[in-house]
């Protein structure tokens, strides 16, 4: 048996290779979508309710607790922030601008000095990360320097809040339960992909405004939308907007 959603870029070779399908319903989330492949293997839920989870090591939890420690972080208010995303296609245009994020941060060291901010990414995000911490206040600001994504996540549960657009960490930190999660708004983000199982606060884009379907399907291909146009549409969402639903939270 070999099972598959129709996905929008189904084709002949597709139906070649897969016998049971099922049709793809982006009012769900992906999870339910892959739930309903049980019963054609016998199988079924058996949980009123599901989340994500991620279980941790003892050394890994003591990766998160000694960093804390070492940067005078425990008890301390803290903020983490991805600016980054998926780097395929055109996918780098979903991020919320560089510009945006450095001046929320420095906003935060000088209006909220009681929040810290963690830094989060890998290499990939490393120049930006120091293009962030150039302007804001080091005492305020960190990166966090984590060996993986094991020791990502540990350090990310111990976060107060987290913000970002729809990429693979916010999904990590849905799955460790960061309260006060954050999401800005881009043209990807759908039902399909929300934070699953943990509440969290849109930051609404006016472009998007909900209509993140008419730019992104699974369909294999781009964001819909020139360079320029993905662009601004993630400049709508203003560093005052983001601020104030930080401020509303922390």
């Amino acid at each position: 048996m070999r099972v598959s959603h129709v996905y929008e870029c189904f084709g002949a070779l597709d139906r070649r290779l897969v016998n049971v399908t099922l049709p793809q319903d982006y009012t769900r989330h992906s999870i339910d979508n892959n739930f309903d492949i049980l019963p054609l293997l016998g199988a079924r839920k058996t949980l009123p309710a599901h989340r994500m989870q991620l279980f941790f090591t003892p050394e890994e939890l003591q990766f998160a607790e000694t960093f804390l420690k070492e940067n005078g972080l425990l008890g301390k208010k803290v903020l983490g922030i991805h600016v980054g995303s998926g780097g395929t296609k055109n996918l780098p245009l979903k991020r919320w601008p560089l510009k945006n994020y450095t001046g929320l941060v420095a906003r935060l060291n000088r209006e909220r000095p009681d929040i810290h901010v963690l830094l989060f990414g890998g290499p990939e995000e490393a120049k930006e990360h120091q293009l962030v911490l150039a302007q804001a206040d080091r005492t305020l600001t960190r990166e966090a320097k984590t060996k993986n994504l094991r020791q990502t996540a540990a350090l990310m549960q111990r976060c107060g809040a987290f913000l970002s657009v729809d990429t693979a960490l916010m999904h990590i930190a849905s799955a460790v339960k960061v309260p006060n999660q954050i999401v800005i708004e881009a043209p990807t983000l759908n039902v399909t992909n929300w934070p699953y199982g943990n509440p969290f606060t849109l930051v609404r884009n006016p472009v998007v405004n909900g209509r993140g379907l008419d730019f992104y399907r699974y369909d294999g291909g781009d964001i819909k939308g020139t360079r320029d146009e993905l662009i601004k549409c993630m400049e709508s969402v203003t560093i005052e907007n983001v601020l104030a639903t930080v401020n509303k939270l922390i």
